[in-house]
């Protein structure tokens, strides 16, 4: 299977307001979750109540929102959200 990645206008943009630290941590991440999604450090997983779409942690607080769609042979990763926990997972 070929996995692709993209990102949304969305991710970039908030990606964009992120602190230089931060984006280093976040560029980290990415790298790895390519290279191994499954490494324990990423803490990756479905989000409960959605379809398709996961979770990563980049450090304690910083959350990256992943978009997991299949189609035939490939596999597209989508980064659909970054940010704090309580931004990307709002409490209703």
């Amino acid at each position: 299977m070929t996995r692709k990645f993209r990102s949304t206008r969305k991710f970039d943009k908030h990606y964009q307001a992120l602190s230089k630290a931060c984006k280093k941590q976040v560029l980290k991440s990415i790298e790895l979750f390519i290279a191994n999604p499954s490494h324990p450090s990423l803490r990756f997983k479905k989000i409960q109540g959605t379809e398709g779409f996961f979770e990563l942690s980049v450090n304690q607080s910083l959350r990256i929102i992943i978009r997991v769609e299949t189609s035939g042979q490939e596999q597209i990763n989508t980064f659909y959200i970054i940010g704090k926990h309580e931004q990307v997972f709002p409490v209703k």
